[in-house]
């Protein structure tokens, strides 16, 4: 192949993301199809593609070699895997699944059939971070040994009546947990050994999970604390939902996901870079907050085409759901675990 035909499963606010990624801005592909919820019609139309109103008829069809999948979490386990079963490559949206288990079975039927499976986590691709983690490579903080993350928001980010919101679709720690740990293993390059976590909900929203201090321990010795919150009372302090500080044996890193990357050792403090301001409300389609997503989607295109292995594999989108699932438990039991 020298060009992917990429079908887009699903058409709200991600569905529209990667369908403007796919179409003005990635290379050596192009948007074949989209299918899914009630908007796909219009999105199709919008793009100049193809709607295929059933699932199987888009698998089915001649002009498709991949699937991105931007559908509720609760539906990815049996989606992917019908993917594979149809030989279809497969870019998929965090969280992987709401389950190690389903994930197991999604990165094994993927194996089976002989198809690339990829987790988006765009975090890992957003400016701060990307430059934070070549900073770490280059050694210009010494070896990690400690980070302290912190995301803080005033309420849910998604509407507490929408499908992110139901119980079957992991909640509230899950849909951010998910980013808080691939970001941790990204920066440490190692995985987590013990997880000792209290997750909770203070607030009178009816919802699992709003809150959570969570500790983490690595398997090359490196400690992590993760404070989370969505009923956060101030405002001062939820200006960015991606914080995080990283101490190395020399220098450290202060991180806003969102925002400046400076850079501490002896010699003083250093602005290494600043993100531009991102609209997700009003301007969600302008190429500052496209950035990360189409330089993820041109990067699974590319490890399809050339035979690279996966940028972000399944084994990742599994061990950040692992370390969830890990922090419940721990949770529940008042015991350090161990992530499957």
């Amino acid at each position: 192949m020298t060009e992917l035909r990429l079908a887009l499963l699903g058409s709200g606010y991600m569905g529209r993301t990667y369908a403007e990624c796919i179409a003005k801005y990635n290379t050596r592909a192009k948007l074949a199809a989209i299918s899914g919820g009630r908007r796909a019609p219009g999105l199709a139309a919008d793009y100049g593609v193809a709607h295929v109103a059933d699932y199987d008829a888009l698998l089915a069809h001649p002009d498709v070699d991949a699937v991105l999948i931007a559908t509720p979490h609760s539906l990815h386990r049996d989606q992917v895997t019908q993917a594979a079963a149809a030989g279809k490559h497969v870019l998929v949206e965090k969280p992987m699944a709401t389950s190690v288990a389903d994930c197991d079975a999604m990165i094994h039927a993927c194996r089976t059939a002989g198809v690339v499976l990829e987790v988006i986590q765009t975090l890992r691709f957003r400016g701060a971070l990307a430059r934070a983690r070549q900073l770490i490579d280059e050694g210009r903080i010494g070896p990690v040994q400690m980070i302290r993350g912190q995301s803080l928001c005033l309420n849910y980010i998604i509407d507490t009546a929408s499908w992110a919101a139901l119980p079957e679709n992991g909640g509230a720690f899950l849909d951010m947990g998910v980013h808080n740990f691939d970001i941790m293993r990204f920066l440490t390059g190692a995985e987590v050994s013990r997880v000792f976590s209290h997750v909770t909900t203070y607030g009178a929203v009816d919802a699992p999970g709003l809150s959570a201090m969570t500790q983490l321990a690595f398997d090359n010795g490196v400690v992590a604390q993760q404070w989370t919150s969505f009923e956060f009372p101030s405002q001062a302090m939820t200006d960015s939902q991606h914080r995080y500080v990283v101490a190395g044996a020399t220098g450290v890193l202060d991180i806003d996901g969102y925002g400046k990357l400076h850079l501490d050792t002896e010699v003083g403090r250093e602005l290494i870079w600043e993100q531009p301001p991102i609209d997700f409300v009003n301007r969600p389609l302008e190429p500052t907050r496209l950035e990360a997503f189409y330089t993820q989607t041109q990067s699974f295109i590319d490890d399809v085409l050339d035979g690279r292995p996966p940028t972000v594999s399944g084994a990742d989108g599994r061990a950040a759901v692992a370390i969830v699932e890990a922090a419940w438990v721990s949770s529940r039991t008042g015991q350090a675990v161990t992530p499957a």
